[in-house]
């Protein structure tokens, strides 16, 4: 385990000067949509969810993610730090261990993106309603009702995913930045054509965990029949199944590095 987060902290050194730089560009790119969006007219009184959705905020949140996830494989192919990448494949270290710090990097990273968000959404919720409470008083004279930051928060379909109500779905929300921090590093770990399949698994991971969130929102919301069991069970299945093969063939790739 030791040998885990030294790496994993060697790796977050090479990354977070890029990872400072992506999440306050993400922060301020945010911030003046939402304003932009909040002083459009047809938005008058709509609050920030509204807005949130209108700016098509969520899907940005989504590429930072992915951003973030990729961030954390300096060492293993960068071409511009050739000795890093050389010290990263001799180290004596095991290639399980290797493989475990450059996922611990990655999910760190995606689950500091998930906590900014949410800081985000909160702290943004003030200027909005700033805005929008300027506006109204300018337009018709007299103040918006106003809005609470629960309802906002309540009214974000979006946030539906990122806030877990229910223990199942704090485990999705778990298993699916697992899976995306290994998948991520899988398509930095392999070359050519290996690469794009990587990508492609991880494209299949990823619809395989969107269904899933949806299917266990319908369970809560309409309970267990045997369509939505057999596909639930089905898709948990695939995305086991591709998880398994990814993590055998990044230490496949690692072992093929070392004998290069």
């Amino acid at each position: 385990m030791r040998q885990i987060f030294s790496l994993a902290g060697w790796n977050w050194r090479l990354a977070r000067r890029a990872y400072g730089i992506l999440c306050g560009v993400f922060a301020v790119e945010q911030l003046a949509v939402l304003l932009f969006i909040a002083s459009r007219s047809n938005m008058l009184g709509m609050g920030l969810a509204a807005c949130y959705e209108e700016g098509y905020q969520f899907p940005v949140f989504l590429a930072v993610l992915l951003l973030a996830g990729l961030l954390a494989g300096p060492a293993v192919n960068d071409w511009k730090r050739a000795k890093c990448s050389y010290t990263w494949l001799t180290l004596p270290v095991p290639p399980a261990a290797r493989l475990a710090a450059q996922v611990l990097t990655a999910a760190v990273l995606q689950l500091g993106v998930v906590a900014l968000q949410l800081v985000l959404y909160l702290v943004y919720f003030f200027p909005v309603q700033a805005l929008d409470s300027a506006r109204a008083l300018d337009k018709l004279g007299t103040a918006m009702p106003a809005q609470s930051l629960y309802e906002q928060v309540m009214l974000s379909d979006s946030l539906y995913w990122l806030l877990p109500r229910r223990p199942v779905q704090f485990v999705l929300l778990a298993v699916t930045v697992l899976a995306s921090a290994l998948l991520l590093t899988c398509v930095r770990l392999h070359r050519g054509w290996r690469r794009a399949a990587a990508v492609a698994i991880g494209v299949v991971c990823g619809v395989c965990c969107l269904l899933l969130f949806q299917w266990e929102k319908d369970f809560a919301l309409y309970g267990a029949y045997d369509a939505l069991v057999r596909n639930t069970l089905l898709t948990a299945a695939v995305l086991v199944v591709l998880v398994i093969f990814s993590i055998w063939w990044a230490l496949r790739a690692i072992r093929r590095a070392e004998t290069a």
